[in-house]
């Protein structure tokens, strides 16, 4: 190809590109999507004057019936013997062509053109003269990595032992595997590439059979992540099938954040120590051992594949003071790390977590020792509703109201994943303007703001997403599930505390002691509807949160 011809395909496809319409959402209507300055759409990628590469290998993140990101620069990448340095690889999908060099025994392809979300697979051709890899029913759409601890690794099994007689979310005899949605996952494990778990070592690449994408259907479904599959269930009927989903899913059941933070997060927020004795770094919080391990294992590999969002359900190891009191810090830090390798156009990807809904402690005539699934949750609960403010596209999934039975004791992992990925997908599809859904028809009230006046015995609270107005659900004046700080961290349930709604966006908490900030739902077991009952105009519950003065 003439050098110069490149530039002019490009051109044009920029020009193309800026009108085309995306399936259910326009380009002009994304709004999350941050397109960094300066990016060229290139269909036609240099021709490089080289060798053809004699051998190759293709990274195991990649295999048959994979989803691709829709509307990024997706790469592909991958190894060879170090004595092929200098020589290319090269790649063609749908009609875009590019090649890469070798170096340092690895290569990496970039596909410079953003395509459209498609439902009807294709093939990913990797090739040189020598050798090639064909990747079979690859579809274009949205990728999800879907992580966290225990609730996120809750299968599809699980939920479906749950089920009634004629229950009808998602039973199994209804599961559909031509739905566009596609399954790789990843969970934790013992055997990997790295030599010594803990440590400052990352895998370049999953294990030889750990990886693999796999078509919805019951079988593949039965280990599979619940909330995941729930959450593309329902993103893809409301968006009538026309934007495919990928799911990678990289859990770890029981472990603190600091399991799976990136080195520099772990050095930067002291969420861990290199013990001498273990020879490996120790994090804290329940189930706390390695620390960094399932970053540097799990999500390193998948570190450059171009994603559309973070579905994240974790905290529930967390809730020990110290590792409270970090966790906002370093989860976004990790934020900022995954959103500095992923994508090369649209990097503030939005990031969605699960709020914790209520856990209730076994009635006070049991007299068994089967109660170790009630973890007093709920100051991480709030806690972790303060990322919204904390960096751009962070979304709580509100769950307050979707789990409410205190006849199931011991509900640390409540049936009503369903419910939760319903409402996380509603959301994001308000987030990428799709299905007409806006964000305060799928959201409840987000915290915006807190102000306390000179006394310290009154905050103002302002939110958004609150449709025509704050309302209660109850219909009654007072607001339920407002506590007070009486020091750092110290919620002060005992304190006199009243609030009302004051204004369409605002509540009003007063008391009659001074206090050093405000939470809302951060009581583990409080009860939507009974103990919190603020809402938007649209019903949907407010998030809860945790706020302190000056901070």
């Amino acid at each position: 190809m003439k050098k110069g011809y490149g530039k002019v395909v490009a051109a044009a496809v920029a020009v193309i590109m800026s009108f085309t319409m995306l399936a259910g959402c326009s380009q002009k209507q994304q709004g999350w999507r941050d397109v960094q300055k300066g990016v060229t759409d290139v269909v036609n990628g240099e021709v490089l004057n080289a060798e053809f590469c004699d051998n190759f290998k293709v990274s195991n993140v990649f295999s048959d019936n994979m989803v691709l990101q829709r509307n990024e620069h997706f790469r592909v990448w991958g190894f060879a013997d170090e004595s092929q340095n200098g020589k290319k690889v090269c790649g063609e999908f749908k009609g875009v062509t590019c090649e890469a060099l070798v170096e340092n025994g690895e290569w990496e392809l970039t596909f410079g053109a953003r395509l459209d979300a498609d439902p009807v697979g294709a093939d990913l051709r990797i090739y040189t003269d020598k050798k090639e890899v064909v990747f079979k029913n690859v579809l274009v759409g949205d990728v999800y990595i879907v992580s966290g601890q225990s609730n996120a690794e809750y299968p599809m099994g699980i939920h479906w032992m749950f089920l009634g007689e004629n229950d009808d979310r998602c039973p199994k005899d209804q599961i559909n595997p031509n739905l566009p949605i596609r399954l790789n996952y990843k969970g934790q494990g013992y055997v990997n590439g790295v030599k010594v778990r803990g440590s400052e070592e990352v895998a370049k690449d999953i294990d030889d059979g750990l990886g693999g994408w796999t078509f919805a259907t019951a079988a593949n479904l039965e280990g599979f992540s619940a909330i995941g599959y729930l959450f593309a269930y329902h993103f893809v009927k409301l968006t009538d099938g026309k934007i495919p989903v990928g799911l990678v899913e990289l859990d770890g059941s029981g472990r603190p954040l600091g399991c799976f933070v990136p080195n520099e997060v772990a050095e930067k927020y002291g969420t861990d120590i290199f013990s001498e004795e273990k020879g490996y770094y120790v994090t804290e919080g329940i189930n706390a051992e390695w620390g960094r391990f399932m970053f540097n294992e799990y999500f390193h590999p998948f570190a450059r594949m171009a994603i559309n969002g973070f579905i994240w359900y974790q905290g529930e190891s967390d809730l020990l003071e110290e590792t409270t009191k970090r966790y906002d810090d370093a989860f976004v830090g990790m934020i900022e790390h995954m959103r500095s390798t992923h994508n090369l156009v649209n990097r503030d990807f939005p990031v969605y977590f699960i709020e914790f809904p209520a856990i209730f402690l076994p009635d006070h005539n049991y007299t068994g020792t089967d109660n170790w699934a009630f973890l007093d949750v709920g100051k991480i609960r709030a806690t972790m509703g303060s990322l919204v403010n904390m960096g751009a596209n962070f979304y709580q999934i509100q769950s307050s109201d979707l789990w409410t039975d205190k006849t199931y004791w011991n509900s640390l992992h409540p049936n009503c994943k369903y419910e939760q990925g319903e409402r996380a997908a509603r959301i994001a599809c308000a987030v990428n303007n799709c299905a007409g859904i806006t964000l305060s028809e799928a959201s409840g009230p987000i915290v915006d703001k807190v102000t306390y006046s000179k006394d310290l015995k009154k905050a103002t609270i302002k939110f958004r997403n609150v449709g025509s107005g704050l309302k209660t659900s109850d219909g009654g004046t007072n607001v339920k599930g407002f506590t007070v700080l009486a020091g750092s961290f110290v919620l002060a349930p005992s304190y006199n505390v009243t609030a009302k709604i004051t204004a369409k966006d605002t509540v009003t908490v007063t008391c009659d002691m001074p206090f050093v900030g405000v939470a809302y739902n951060a009581i583990t077991t409080c009860v939507f509807g009974d103990e919190i009952n603020l809402t938007n105009s649209s019903g949907v519950p407010a998030g809860a949160f945790l706020d302190h003065f000056g901070k």
